[in-house]
C-alpha cells in the first residue's frame, strides 16, 4: 500500500530539514559546538526515518516526532544567541508543525500507521 498524500508531504518536509542540516553545516563559519554536532548527527539520522516513515512504521512517526520537537525547543536557544536568523528559525518553526501535523492529524496518516503496524500485532497474539 502506498502512503497517503499527508505522509509523503510529511516526508518531503523532513527531507528539507536534513538538507538544512547539511546547508547550515557549509553555509556559516565553520566550529566546534553543540550546534556542530548536532547538525552533523541530524542530516543522516532524519534522512534514515524517511525510508520506514514512507513503509508505515509507527516507531519513525514518533522518533521524527520527538526530533522535531527538541529541534523546535533548540530553535528558542538559536533565537537568543544569533538575531541575524530570525527569518530561517520561523520558517524551520512552520515546517516542523507542518510535518508534525501531516503525520498525526489526518485520518489518513493514523490508519496508514496503524493498518502498517496491525499485522505485526496480530502475529504476535498468536
Amino acid at each position: 500500500m502506498s502512503a497517503p498524500i499527508t505522509v509523503r508531504v510529511a516526508a518531503i518536509g523532513i527531507g528539507i530539514h536534513a538538507i538544512n542540516h547539511v546547508l547550515v553545516l557549509v553555509s556559516s563559519p565553520f566550529s566546534w559546538n553543540v550546534g556542530t554536532v548536532f547538525h552533523l548527527i541530524g542530516a543522516p539520522l532524519y534522512a534514515a526515518i524517511l525510508l520506514p516513515l514512507l513503509r508505515g512504521k509507527n516507531w519513525a512517526r514518533v522518533t521524527i516526532t520527538v526530533l522535531l520537537g527538541a529541534q523546535f525547543l533548540g530553535r528558542f536557544v538559536v533565537w537568543v544567541l544569533f538575531p541575524s536568523v530570525h527569518l530561517a528559525l520561523i520558517g524551520g518553526w512552520a515546517l516542523s508543525v507542518v510535518v508534525f501535523v501531516l503525520l498525526w492529524v489526518p485520518g489518513s496518516s493514523r490508519r496508514y500507521f496503524r493498518r502498517a503496524e496491525a499485522p505485526a500485532e496480530a502475529h504476535e497474539r498468536i
